[in-house]
């Protein structure tokens, strides 16, 4: 796959509070929020697809980076666009995420990616 680079301007990650600082009460609720996703799998699906979806420009950027842990960037802009969670909330609390969920969280990532890259290659 075709290495694919963006400006950050034009990343939809960026502009969704992807990379925000968050504290306090807010950052306890986000947290909550993490673990709710992913209990769900179903939630996460759709939201990992939605990511592909509305987030042409962050999805090229991240997804054709082999070199990236593409499985956790899906998952984390999954919480974004689920609840505008910042990436480093979602880094901290996947510890939390019950292992079997965890688990179904990244086949289901690994499923999403493959079907990407199929996606890209028509």
């Amino acid at each position: 796959m075709e290495r694919i680079y963006h400006r950050y301007e034009y990343w939809e990650c960026f502009k969704a509070g992807f990379f925000k600082n968050i504290s306090g009460d807010e950052k306890k609720e986000l947290s909550s929020q993490v673990i709710e996703l992913f209990k769900n799998p179903k939630k996460t699906e759709k939201f990992m697809r939605k990511v592909i979806s509305d987030w042409v420009y962050s999805s090229e950027h991240n997804l054709t980076n082999l070199s990236l842990n593409r499985v956790a960037w899906l998952g984390q802009a999954a919480c974004c666009v689920y609840a505008n969670i910042p990436y480093k909330i979602t880094m901290e609390n996947w510890r939390f995420v019950d292992k079997e969920k965890q688990k179904i969280a990244c086949d289901i990532a690994e499923k999403v990616i493959k079907e990407y890259e199929l996606s890209r290659k028509k």
